[in-house]
C-alpha cells in the first residue's frame, strides 16, 4: 500500500472515529427517565369491590414499575389522608405511616392535608420519610408553611428539582380556622423566583402540585423552564397527558387506583423532552399482589375501626350515584330537623353506595368528614347568592323567594364557616349531630332505600 494510500485511510478512519465521537457525545446529553405518579390517595386502603386499588397493591405495582425502569422517580401529588374510617378515628396519621412504604421520592401538600388543623401537618412531616414540598402557602409575611420549597434528586445521570405547589383557591375547600396564619399565594408568581433558582441547580424542573388543570396550564405557560407538570385533584382518570410546547401535565385516577407512568428522554443540553409516553396502569388486585409489609400495617389500623363501622344498617334496593347520594343525605338532614331548603355540597360526597346489603363502612366512606349539622336562619335576599365551595353549585336554584323572609336552612357547619369566610353573616345553630351519623341512623330507620 502507498504511503498516500495509508495517509488517506487513516484520515477516513480518524474522521470516522471523529464522527462516532460527536454522535457518542451527542446521544450522552439525551437520557431516560421514568416518573411514577400517585395522588388523591385519600386512605382507601382496601381494593374497591371490582379488586381495583387498595394501597398494599398499589405498593407492588409501584415495585415493580421501579424495577422494570433504567430510572425512576415517584412522586405523589397530595391528598394522602381523608376518605375512609381509619384516616377519620386517627386524624390521618396512619395514612403517612403507611405511605413510608410506597418508595415516595417527593410528595405535595393537598388541600384535605389541612382538614386536621394546620398544626396537624407537622406531625405528618415528622412521620413521613419522604420529603413534602410546598412553596406557596405562606403567611401574612410570606413565610412558607413548609421548607424547602423544592428538593433535587439526582437519577439518570441528571439533577432533577422537584417544586411543590397547591390550589390558588384553597379557601374553596377548606376554612380559615384549618389553615391558621396560612392561605395560598398565587401560583405562577410565586412559583417563578423558585423555578429560576432550581433551573440553576437543577438539569429539569418539575413542578408537582396539587392543583386545578387550568392552574397547571398557566405554569407551563408562564414558566418556560418547567418540563412537567405532575397534577393531583381532580380524581378522575386521563386519558393521555396536555402537550404545551414539548412538555407536559400528567395526572393519575385518584384512590389508588391507577399509577402514572410516563417514560420520557431529556436532553440536558437542550433542557427539551424529546420523546415520551404515558400510561395510566389500573392497580388490579389480580395483577399485583399486596405487598406483605404494608398489608400487615393495613390489617392492624382496620382492626381498630372494624368494629364500629363493619356493622349492618339497612339495604339497598339499587345502586346509587354521588348526585343521588346528595339528594339522600338532604333528605335524611331534613326529615330529622325540618326546615325550608336542605343543603349539602357535592364535593362532600366521596364514594357511591351499592345495591344490596349497605354497612356503616359505606357511609363513612361517602362522609368520611367529622361535619355537624346546623341550622341557618338565611334572609332571602343572601340566600339568592349563596353557593357551593366550588361557586358551581347554587343552594336554592328557584327565583321564587321573598327577599324580605328569613329562610331555615339545614347544612354542615362546613357550608356555614365556608360562607361565614366569604363574608355572610346570618345566625346558625349546631344541631349536636354529625351528618354521617344522621345518615347511617336514617337508613337504619328506613331499612330499604330508596
Amino acid at each position: 500500500m502507498s504511503l498516500l494510500l495509508r495517509r488517506r485511510t487513516h484520515l477516513k478512519f480518524s474522521l470516522l472515529l471523529a464522527a462516532l465521537f460527536l454522535a457518542g457525545c451527542r446521544q450522552s446529553t439525551v437520557h431516560e427517565l421514568t416518573i411514577l405518579h400517585i395522588n388523591d390517595l385519600h386512605d382507601r386502603l382496601l381494593p374497591d369491590p371490582d379488586g381495583i386499588g387498595g394501597v398494599a397493591h398499589l405498593a407492588t405495582a409501584l415495585k415493580r414499575e421501579r424495577a422494570a425502569a433504567h430510572a425512576s422517580l415517584t412522586l405523589s401529588a397530595g391528598d394522602i389522608v381523608q376518605g375512609s374510617p381509619v384516616s377519620t378515628v386517627f386524624s390521618g396519621a396512619p395514612d403517612y405511616e403507611i405511605a413510608n412504604n410506597l418508595g415516595i421520592d417527593v410528595n405535595c401538600l393537598g388541600n384535605h392535608e389541612f382538614d386536621y388543623g394546620w398544626r396537624k401537618i407537622r406531625d405528618f412531616m415528622q412521620i413521613a420519610s419522604f420529603p413534602t414540598v410546598n412553596a406557596n402557602v405562606v403567611d401574612a409575611s410570606g413565610n412558607r408553611i413548609l421548607n424547602p420549597p423544592y428538593v433535587i434528586r439526582d437519577v439518570g445521570g441528571m439533577r432533577v428539582a422537584v417544586v411543590g405547589v397547591l390550589l390558588e383557591k384553597l379557601l374553596d375547600h377548606t376554612t380559615l380556622a384549618n389553615l391558621g396564619p396560612y392561605h395560598a399565594a398565587p401560583d405562577v408568581e410565586t412559583l417563578r423566583p423558585v423555578v429560576a433558582d432550581a433551573k440553576e441547580h437543577a438539569d429539569m424542573v418539575i413542578v408537582l402540585g396539587h392543583i386545578e388543570k387550568t392552574e397547571a396550564e398557566s405554569i407551563l405557560r408562564g414558566l418556560p423552564d418547567v418540563s412537567v407538570v405532575v397534577i393531583g385533584h381532580e380524581h378522575t382518570p386521563w386519558k393521555e397527558p396536555i402537550e404545551m410546547d414539548g412538555r407536559l401535565i400528567i395526572h393519575a385516577e385518584g384512590y389508588g387506583r391507577q399509577v402514572g407512568r410516563l417514560v420520557m428522554g431529556y436532553d440536558i443540553a437542550t433542557r427539551r423532552i424529546v420523546s415520551h409516553e404515558w400510561t395510566g396502569i389500573p392497580v388490579d388486585d389480580g395483577v399485583f399482589p399486596a405487598d406483605p409489609a404494608v398489608e400487615a400495617q393495613v390489617e392492624k389500623w382496620e382492626a381498630k375501626v372494624s368494629g364500629q363501622v363493619d356493622v349492618p344498617i339497612g339495604q339497598s334496593n339499587k345502586q346509587f350515584s354521588k348526585t343521588e347520594i346528595k339528594g339522600l343525605m338532604e333528605k335524611a338532614m331534613n326529615d330529622r330537623f325540618p326546615s325550608d331548603f336542605a343543603f349539602t355540597n357535592m364535593g362532600g360526597v366521596r364514594d357511591t353506595l351499592p345495591e344490596g346489603q349497605l354497612f356503616a363502612r359505606h357511609i363513612w366512606n361517602v362522609m368520611p368528614f367529622d361535619d355537624r349539622v346546623v341550622v341557618a336562619e338565611v334572609p332571602g335576599d343572601q340566600l339568592m347568592k349563596l353557593d357551593g365551595p366550588t361557586h358551581t353549585e347554587k343552594v336554592i336554584e328557584t327565583a321564587k323567594l321573598d327577599p324580605q323572609r328569613t329562610y331555615r336552612v339545614v347544612t354542615t357547619d362546613f357550608m356555614a364557616t365556608n360562607w361565614a369566610d366569604r363574608g355572610y353573616k346570618f345566625r346558625v345553630t349546631d344541631q349536636g349531630a354529625l351528618l354521617r351519623d344522621i345518615v347511617i341512623d336514617w337508613i337504619k330507620q328506613k331499612k330499604v332505600i330508596p
